[in-house]
């Protein structure tokens, strides 16, 4: 009969769709139970945010293995420790004091308590792909000598804070094609999207202008078509599907029609990922006209999918749908714009100094520094905030007005096939683990110098 009977994890929902954000904190409790009396080197439970991806080819009869890490940030917090190995740990895991229980075990159940603050930064979104994914996982192990590891994880549902401002001016795509071989004459097609950013379930308002004069009647279509990217030792990989598929009404031959079309997004569409160096998911929608034995005339839009209940700040709320954008607007009349994400800002990700570690983001509802920003729950109100399980306590600490919000600058002209690559991402912190002593635990202090590259992971013995 084995010793350990049982050893499990479990964590208090913040909101009613159990997901979680920069800044929030994550409280749980390990649950340890034995039936006799035992000695633990160590137990502790751990919080890591990380991307990976893996693939195989098949190149001249032989197999080739690509795979990259990039993690973003690694919490610890220690239960029981072997005092011998106490500071033996990787750079960049951030240690979080809590109680220290005696290393011997004696029979019966035991409840260890935990609570994290998720750091501030540039992170993606949590995200399952074809040859990668995006997790955020919390784990607990326990080690005995001359046994093996025991682990128990859940994986949590991380959606960051965005502000995607920028991501509400319309979008205005022209193509003029001339038919040949079994169709003659020529067609035009100038369409107008109404933003970039939409969240799931919203819908795509679309204003087409068509001028069909050629030799056939023609059918007008649209498509949102999700692409994905993944980058590992050099190499790359690329898959894509289509999400949506609509057939428009057929415009005769020799006929002007200007057609105004909503399209509802799906509502289990996954969130745009474009701030991670070796995986990206990104959206297009198109827009076209189905030509019988010959290439279509087609516009492409860039479509960001963003977190539901993103809020901007007064006065630049989505405007009011234009089919054809402001003309006195800069970039009128020009080809779709494609999206172009920087860095995050000097000061956006964390640092292990004491302190309290308020956002790096301003609140998008208070453009005054000088003015107290509101909560986290102000911001995202809960509906129900008597569902099971829900803690009204557990928010964000406020917003630090005095940095930039990370939002998607206007984006510049496109490529019609431009070649993805990986983007510019907020480094991290290197540096040795660091147990913070004196103030309140659980909390990030307040980065005082600029952050370094993310660190690579050493081989360890628990990971």
């Amino acid at each position: 009969m084995s010793t350990i009977k049982q050893l499990s994890l479990t964590y208090e929902a913040v909101n009613n769709s159990n997901t979680f954000t920069n800044g929030d904190v994550v409280n749980g409790r390990v649950v340890f139970e034995v039936n006799k009396e035992v000695k633990i080197e160590s137990l502790y439970v751990k919080c890591k945010g990380e991307a990976k991806v893996r693939w195989s080819e098949r190149h001249n009869d032989r197999d080739h293995h690509y795979s990259a890490t990039e993690r973003y940030f690694k919490i610890k917090q220690y239960f029981m420790q072997d005092l011998s190995k106490k500071g033996k740990e990787d750079p960049g895991v951030i240690l979080v004091s809590g109680e220290i229980y005696n290393n011997v075990v004696k029979p019966g159940s035991h409840v260890y308590p935990f609570s994290f603050q998720l750091p501030h930064g540039n992170f993606p979104a949590s995200f399952d792909g074809y040859h990668g994914s995006v997790k955020y996982i919390l784990e607990v192990t326990l080690d005995r000598s001359w046994k093996m590891d025991r682990t128990e994880k859940k994986e949590i549902i991380f959606i960051p804070r965005l502000s995607a401002v920028n991501l509400m001016n319309p979008q205005t795509g022209f193509i003029d094609k001339k038919m040949k071989l079994f169709t003659s004459g020529s067609t035009s097609v100038k369409a107008t999207i109404d933003k970039m950013g939409y969240m799931k379930g919203e819908v795509i308002k679309v204003s087409t202008d068509i001028d069909n004069s050629s030799s056939r009647d023609l059918k007008l279509k649209y498509s949102l078509e999700q692409s994905q990217a993944f980058y590992a030792q050099g190499h790359s990989k690329y898959s894509s599907r289509t999400i949506l598929k609509v057939v428009g009404d057929r415009v005769p031959s020799g006929s002007k029609q200007t057609v105004i079309t909503n399209l509802t997004l799906p509502q289990n569409l996954e969130l745009s990922v474009t701030n991670c160096k070796i995986l990206k998911a990104e959206y297009i929608f198109k827009v076209y006209l189905d030509v019988p034995m010959a290439s279509d005339p087609e516009i492409k839009f860039p479509v960001i999918i963003l977190p539901a209940g993103q809020i901007f700040p007064p006065g630049q709320n989505q405007p009011a749908f234009q089919p054809y954008g402001n003309p006195d607007g800069p970039g009128w009349n020009q080809p779709p714009p494609q999206l172009a994400l920087g860095p995050s800002p000097p000061g956006a990700t964390f640092g292990p100094a004491p302190g309290f570690y308020s956002g790096p983001y301003p609140s998008p509802m208070c453009p005054n520094p000088e003015v107290s920003p509101p909560s986290y729950a102000d911001l995202y109100p809960n509906l129900n905030s008597t569902a099971p399980g829900f803690n009204p306590a557990l928010t964000a600490p406020p917003f630090n007005p005095q940095y930039a919000p990370m939002g998607y600058p206007n984006p510049p002209v496109p490529q019609q096939h431009p070649v993805p690559s990986a983007p510019q991402f907020s480094p991290g912190p290197a540096g040795p683990g660091y147990v913070p002593a004196g103030p309140p635990p659980r909390y990030w202090p307040n980065p005082t110098t600029q952050p370094e590259s993310y660190p690579t992971k050493s081989p360890e013995k628990h990971e």
